[in-house]
């Protein structure tokens, strides 16, 4: 029998004061193992998953669903062996969380009754959360039109499935979140260098909510995908070995982007998001610094707050992958120069084709854009992150459900 504790909010960023409950993912009675995520919290316009920092057995959740929590509150009672890792600091922290979620409830009621969010129960719009459903295309049977979780089950689905994907390249890792309501059509997002599928939640969450199933894949050298390709062709087989049949529109981020370019036979449109391979430049600096395990200096230069617990992961796979992300490095820079071009091949492209650049990127610069041809259209988003699709992912959803 072990000792029972209680389980404290970590703080995700460096400017994060509270985050709001996304997903509760353990239910009170069920064990857990250190590193296993036991939630999901949004912060920092992001959505992150919370591990559990020991093993362990979940007694009780003390917040729920939707719930605003300032850091370091109570959010979950626990029972474990040994000494814990994880103390609450803020006696009280608890009342202090249900008063930040009462405040937040009247607020989303008036802004409900002011008609600029769809009117739903608490009940109906934590289950839609937990289960990535656009709330917006739902007729509610409450009184006024208020959306009853009952009325969400003509279009609930699983709200995301991980697994492993057998290629002759090796074993590559999926993410997907089932297309919510009408189908529309199926959606794979490749990340950028040094990222992972995660950095896709929000993005992926949103375009399901649309009615696209949506994919994100982990590349060789990221994530948990095992694949030990190292060579652009060599990873462009392995990710192409791994798409569904049929047509797929495909978003791609920075070094993502030249990969979804180089798949364009599989593509019904391209969207590029900060994308390499349209000009010589990039930031060697913000390389090096990758590769030399020091990712609290390289995120300096992507222009956004990066959750503490993303950093110490990411440490972790610089560390883990290290000599295979060098070769892929390698193989497609020299210094600050890129060595591989897509512009030859977005020029004969007969699909609808997007980039979009942030005006201040510190990675890639975005008079790339002019390099552009004619047949490719550019948008630009003022900022200087190197995340378009964190910086303001309901624009990309926009852009990307426009594209006929």
């Amino acid at each position: 029998m072990g000792h029972i504790v209680e389980m404290p909010l970590p703080r995700l960023g460096e400017t994060m004061e509270e985050g709001r409950i996304a997903l509760l993912i353990k239910k009170p009675g069920e064990k857990f193992r250190r590193g296993e995520t036991i939630l999901e919290v949004e912060s920092d316009k992001t959505t992150v998953e919370v591990p559990a920092l020991q093993d362990g057995i979940l007694v009780e959740w003390l917040v729920s669903l939707e719930d605003m929590v300032p850091v370091e509150s109570a959010i979950a009672r626990i029972e474990i062996q040994g000494a814990a890792v994880a103390e609450v600091k803020k006696p009280g922290a608890v009342k202090i969380a249900k008063e930040v979620s009462a405040r937040r409830a009247h607020l989303l009621q008036a802004t409900d009754l002011a008609g600029s969010r769809p009117r739903a129960s608490t009940a109906a719009r934590a289950s839609a959360r937990k289960s990535g459903i656009d709330l917006s295309g739902i007729v509610g049977s409450g009184r006024g039109g208020r959306i009853q979780r009952a009325d969400l089950t003509q279009t609930k689905t699983p709200a995301r499935a991980t697994y492993h994907v057998e290629t002759p390249h090796g074993q590559i890792f999926v993410r997907e979140w089932p297309s919510q309501g009408v189908a529309k059509g199926s959606v794979i997002l490749i990340h950028g260098l040094f990222a992972d599928s995660k950095s896709f939640v929000t993005l992926g969450r949103k375009l399901a909510g649309k009615g696209f199933r949506t994919l994100a894949i982990d590349l060789p050298g990221h994530g948990e995908t095992q694949s030990k390709a190292t060579t652009i062709p060599e990873i462009v087989a392995v990710i192409a070995a791994t798409l569904p049949e049929g047509k797929l529109h495909i978003i791609g981020h920075s070094l993502g982007a030249v990969i979804a370019t180089k798949l364009a036979d599989h593509a019904a449109s391209l969207t590029l998001l900060s994308p390499g391979g349209t000009g010589e430049e990039i930031n060697g600096e913000f390389l090096s610094a990758m590769l030399g395990g020091e990712a609290d200096q390289a995120h300096t230069y992507l222009g956004e707050k990066i959750p503490a617990e993303v950093i110490a992961e990411l440490k972790s796979h610089l560390v883990l992958n290290g000599s295979q992300l060098k070769t892929i490095v390698d193989g497609i820079s020299s210094g600050n120069r890129q060595t591989d071009s897509i512009l030859s091949l977005l020029a004969a492209l007969r699909i609808p084709v997007t980039a979009v650049y942030m005006r201040d990127d510190a990675v890639i610069p975005a008079h790339h854009a002019m390099n552009l041809p004619p047949n490719v259209s550019v948008r630009f988003l003022a900022g200087a992150s190197h995340l378009p699709h964190w910086r303001d992912p309901d624009f990309i959803v926009g852009l990307f459900t426009a594209t006929p």
